[in-house]
């Protein structure tokens, strides 16, 4: 017996077979050529610290390709394209040789590029909340000595555009043992960044609870502006300086006060050799209405990258005050150790 098919019907199952076979085809017009000649057809969705994210319609995990291993790009969205002379540019991408590409802005000015000189790529044109990546981890530490307990737990969660990025951090750790008071020490920032090529404005509100310190709440906002200095696919090198206001309260509340400080940033990032990541990063507080009065944040962060998006990590943190609240406890420091995943 012969199937027929009604003829509105059969126009209809063709239109929706058209559209799904169209759909599929535009979502899959990125392509990366490899080393080995193998061409992967797909969605770039981004390139940060030397690693391609590439997701495909064959594949439920998105593939994370070293950038060295890349020979030539193909993009059909605007990108947001960093390069390793501190400028930026927005346009589609387009092979032109081995290594080599073209890059069509949106005025339809062409750039010639090397690829080796591409430091980050993010499609602009992607949905609001696959802007997103983040990080957690925890780390539990216990010591028949004393009883002693102590939990660490560590986040951040970040969102980049074209020229805003913003990050929010936290660092959080509870230790205990037998005859001693209970030890806290939590931190928390929420920062943004506006680029403007090699430079950049930035505000910042940084949160701080030390017992160690006697500081029961110190909140900072402050404001300034940087530069890159070093950026490559495996280096990044960032000064900046701006300006804070620092509201202390104490857990003596005689000691509580306000003072206005100067800011000097520093921050060097190493990346991608053989999945370890480092960064390290120093901030000077030099007051301006307390003479002589000078503060450090040190943060120090060793990571190895593992298979399917976790990590384990080693990181040092320091916070330094020549004029302590609590005679004697000029700094405080945390080491810790953990295991956590990404979110890219």
């Amino acid at each position: 017996m012969e199937l027929q098919i009604p003829y509105r019907l059969g126009q209809t199952l063709h239109v929706l077979l058209f559209f799904f076979v169209s759909t599929a085809l535009c979502a899959q017009n990125d392509s990366i050529k490899l080393k080995n000649n193998d061409l992967l057809v797909g969605e770039i969705k981004t390139l940060n610290k030397s690693v391609l994210v590439f997701k495909t319609s064959y594949s439920d995990k998105d593939f994370n390709i070293d950038f060295d291993d890349i020979i030539s790009i193909s993009t059909t969205g605007l990108c947001v394209i960093h390069l390793t002379n501190r400028t930026q540019i927005t346009g589609r991408m387009k092979p032109l040789a081995p290594h080599k590409a073209r890059i069509i802005d949106k005025d339809g000015v062409v750039s010639e590029i090397s690829i080796q000189d591409i430091i980050r790529l993010e499609e602009i044109d992607e949905e609001f909340w696959s802007r997103f990546t983040g990080a957690f981890d925890v780390g539990f530490n216990l010591s028949k000595t004393n009883n002693n307990r102590q939990l660490t737990y560590t986040g951040n969660l970040k969102y980049s555009s074209d020229k805003w990025s913003s990050a929010f951090d936290f660092n959080v750790l509870y230790s205990e043992r037998d005859n001693a008071e209970r030890i806290e020490r939590k931190t928390m920032s929420l920062a943004i960044q506006r680029y403007l090529k090699q430079w950049y404005i930035s505000g910042e509100i940084s949160y701080l609870q030390s017992t160690e310190q006697g500081i029961r709440n110190r909140i900072t906002p402050a404001a300034g502006a940087g530069r890159l200095l070093i950026a490559s696919n495996k280096l990044f090198w960032i000064v900046g300086t701006g300006l804070t206001y620092n509201i202390e309260d104490f857990f003596d509340s005689q000691l509580n006060k306000r003072s206005t400080e100067l800011q000097l940033i520093t921050q060097f990032d190493m990346f991608n050799f053989e999945n370890l990541n480092f960064t390290t990063k120093v901030i000077g507080f030099p007051s301006l209405s307390e003479r002589g009065r000078f503060r450090v944040d040190y943060n120090f962060v060793l990571k190895y990258d593992l298979p399917f998006d976790f990590y384990i990590k080693a990181e040092f943190t320091l916070n330094y005050d020549n004029q302590p609240a609590v005679v004697g406890n000029f700094a405080d420091y945390v080491f810790s150790s953990g295991f956590g995943w990404e979110l890219k």
